[in-house]
C-alpha cells in the first residue's frame, strides 16, 4: 500500500507540474469530437499482443464521456462539434451518448451534430444537440425501425440438414431462421411491441429536440428521407453547411471561431488528477455468449458477422474465477456488473449465477445492461441489487431452449456412409442421426421446464414478483429497457453513470472512487469458504474433539476446508 501511495503522489505531482505548463495554450472555442466505427460501452479490459497485432484499439463511450467532462470544466470553450462519420451504435449506445451531450449542455456548454447524412440512430442522436448541420449533397434516410427474419429452413431442407428444436414456448425464437419458413405470429406480435416502443422513443426525442408536438413529429417522419433546403423548411435541420464553414457559421464572417479537433485539445487541456489508491469499485463483464469453460475475446471480427463464429465468449470457469477475486480483494468496496450479452448455456448461466449471489451478499452489486441483456444474459442479473438498463436496451427472454442438428439425408446426398454401434436405449439422446424420439422429446421437455422453473424462481426470488407475474412477462418474451422498467424488470432507465452512482450510494463511496478490471487469475481457487462455513466447520470439530476418548498433546491443527 505504500508504494501505491507513493505512486499516487508521484504522478499527481507530475500531472500538476504539467498542467502548470499548460497556462499559456490558448483553449478554442469549439472542440471537435469524430464519431467512427463501433464503440464497446465500458473501457477495453487488458489485451493479449496477439490482440494488439491485428486491430486498433477501439475507444469506448466510456472514455468518450470523460472526454466530454474535460471539455466541460474548461470555462472559455463555448462547445463541442460532434461530427458523425457512419458510426456504428446501438440504440441503447445512443441514448448513453444522449445522456452525455445533456450533461455537457447542462454545464452550459452549446452541442452542434454535423454529418454528411442521417440515418434514425444518428438523427435520434441529432435531436439531443443545439443545433443540428446538414453538408450539403447530404441526406436525411427515412426515419423508422424494421425487423427482418431470413429464413434458411428451405435452404436446410434442399442440403438434407434439420434442426430439432424443443423450447419453452414460440415466443423463444432465436433458432426459428432455421425451422420456420414464415415468421410465426407470436413472434410478429412479439417485434411489433418491440417496435412500437422504439419508435415512440424517437417520436418522444425529435419532438423534444426539435420543439415538435403531436402530429408535427409524426409529420416530419413522413417527409423523410428530406434533402437540401427541404430539410430546412421541415424543421429536420438547422442549416446547410460544409465543414469548412463551419468557423464562419458558428462566429461571423469577420471574425471565424476557431475550432480545434480533441486530437490537438487532449495533450494541452489540463489533466484530471488520478484516483487516490485504497477503496474501488471492480467490474465483472458478461459479454457475447455465455459458455461453459473459458472466456475467449477474438482477435479481430469479420467486416460481416458470421453466427456463432467470432464472437465474444464469457466462460463460467474463467467469470467464476474472477468474481472470487472480487470477494477476496479488500479494496474493492462494490460490483459492477456489465451484461452485454443474448444468453447460452443454462449450466454456465447458473454457475455464474451462483458466484454472484455470493459477491452480492458480500458486497454491493449493481447491474448495468448494454445492448442486449436477454436469456442467459438477464438470468445473470437476477443476483443484482439494482438493474439499470437504456430505454432501447433488448432483455427479458425469460425462457429455455434446446435443439440438435440432424444431418443423415445430408451425409447421404454428399455420399458419406455413417455406421453406428451402440450400447443402451438413449445413446442417441444427442446424435445427429436422427430427430428426437418421442420418449426422448418429452424427456428434453421436462429438462426445458425444470431449467426454466428455475430460471422462474431467480427472477421472482429477486425482483420481488411472483411466479405467476414472472411467467406473464417470460415464455421467451423480449422487452425493450422502457418496457422492462414498467414489468419490474430493471430498476432504473439510465448508463454507466445511473449504475455508479446507484453503487456509490449503496457502498458509501466519494464520486472519484475509481474502477478497476479484475483480471483472470493465472491460477485456479476452489470455492470459497463463508464465515457461517468457518463457525459450522470448528464447532463439528469441537464437538469430535469433546467425544474423543483420547486428546492429542500439541497444538490443535485445523485443516483448511478449501484443501479438502
Amino acid at each position: 500500500m505504500l508504494i501505491a501511495y507513493l505512486s499516487y503522489m508521484l504522478r499527481s505531482a507530475l500531472i500538476i507540474f504539467g498542467n502548470l505548463l499548460k497556462k499559456g495554450f490558448r483553449p478554442p472555442d469549439y472542440v471537435v469530437f469524430t464519431l467512427h466505427g463501433s464503440y464497446p460501452d465500458l473501457s477495453q479490459p487488458p489485451e493479449g499482443f496477439l490482440q494488439k497485432m491485428v486491430k486498433a484499439r477501439m475507444k469506448s463511450l466510456q472514455e468518450l464521456e470523460n472526454d466530454f467532462g474535460i471539455v466541460g470544466k474548461i470555462p472559455t470553450v463555448k462547445g463541442i462539434i460532434l461530427k458523425l462519420s457512419s458510426p456504428t451504435l446501438s440504440l441503447s449506445q445512443v441514448q448513453s451518448l444522449t445522456e452525455m451531450i445533456k450533461e455537457l449542455k447542462a454545464r452550459g456548454k452549446e452541442v452542434i451534430i454535423w454529418s454528411a447524412f442521417y440515418d434514425t440512430h444518428t438523427y435520434f442522436l441529432a435531436t439531443a444537440g443545439d443545433r443540428i448541420l446538414l453538408q450539403k449533397g447530404g441526406i436525411i434516410y427515412t426515419l423508422g425501425f424494421a425487423k427482418e427474419q431470413l429464413s434458411m429452413k428451405k435452404a436446410l431442407d434442399w442440403c438434407g440438414i434439420e434442426l430439432d428444436v424443443v423450447r419453452v414456448s414460440p415466443y423463444k425464437s432465436a433458432l426459428d431462421p432455421f425451422i420456420q419458413t414464415d415468421m410465426s405470429e407470436e413472434v410478429k406480435n412479439m417485434i411489433g411491441w418491440l417496435l412500437d416502443s422504439y419508435y415512440e422513443q424517437l417520436v418522444r426525442a425529435i419532438g423534444r429536440g426539435r420543439n415538435l408536438e403531436g402530429e408535427k413529429v409524426h409529420d416530419l417522419i413522413k417527409k423523410t428521407p428530406l434533402f437540401g433546403e427541404e430539410a430546412v423548411e421541415a424543421g429536420a435541420v438547422d442549416h446547410i453547411v460544409n465543414a469548412e464553414e463551419l468557423p464562419k457559421l458558428l462566429g461571423s464572417k469577420d471574425k471565424p471561431v476557431l475550432l480545434s479537433s480533441w486530437a490537438e485539445c487532449s495533450r494541452r487541456f489540463p489533466r484530471p488528477l488520478p484516483s487516490p489508491p485504497g477503496k474501488c469499485i471492480a467490474v465483472l463483464r458478461i459479454q457475447g455468449n455465455i459458455v461453459e469453460g473459458k472466456s475467449q475475446r477474438p482477435p479481430t471480427r469479420p467486416p460481416i458477422p458470421i453466427p456463432f463464429l467470432f464472437n465474444e465468449q464469457t466462460g463460467d470457469l474463467s467469470f467464476v474465477q474472477q468474481a472470487r477475486m472480487a470477494i477476496r480483494d479488500k479494496r474493492v468496496r462494490g460490483v459492477l456488473l456489465y451484461i452485454d450479452s443474448g444468453g447460452g448455456s443454462a449450466s454456465a448461466s447458473e454457475a455464474i449465477t451462483s458466484i454472484l449471489k455470493q459477491v452480492a451478499a458480500q458486497k454491493p452489486l449493481v447491474a448495468m445492461l448494454g445492448s442486449m441483456a436477454g436469456s442467459g444474459g438477464y438470468y445473470v442479473a437476477t443476483p443484482a441489487s439494482f438493474i439499470v438498463a437504456q430505454p432501447g436496451t433488448l432483455t427479458g427472454s425469460i425462457g429455455v431452449i434446446s435443439a440438435k442438428i440432424v444431418n443423415s439425408r445430408f451425409l447421404e446426398r454428399i455420399l458419406f456412409n455413417r455406421e453406428t454401434i451402440r450400447r443402451g436405449q438413449n445413446d442417441l439422446f444427442r446424435s445427429p442421426e436422427e430427430p428426437f424420439t418421442e420418449e426422448e422429446r418429452k424427456k428434453v421437455w421436462q429438462y426445458i421446464r425444470h431449467v426454466y422453473e428455475l430460471f422462474v424462481q431467480h427472477v421472482a426470488h429477486s425482483r420481488n414478483l411472483s411466479p405467476e407475474a414472472v411467467n406473464q412477462v417470460g415464455d421467451g418474451k423480449v422487452w425493450t429497457g422502457e418496457q422492462a422498467l414498467e414489468h419490474g424488470l430493471v430498476d432504473k432507465l439510465g448508463g454507466l453513470e445511473a449504475a455508479l452512482s446507484k453503487l456509490r450510494k449503496l457502498a458509501n463511496l466519494p464520486p472519484n472512487t475509481p474502477l478497476i478490471e479484475i483480471p483472470v487469475p493465472r491460477w485456479e481457487t476452489a470455492p470459497l469458504t463463508t464465515t457461517s462455513d468457518w463457525l459450522h466447520y470448528a464447532l463439528s470439530c469441537m464437538d469430535q474433539i469433546k467425544k474423543s476418548p483420547v486428546l492429542m498433546a500439541g497444538p490443535l491443527y485445523f485443516h483448511q476446508p478449501w484443501k479438502r
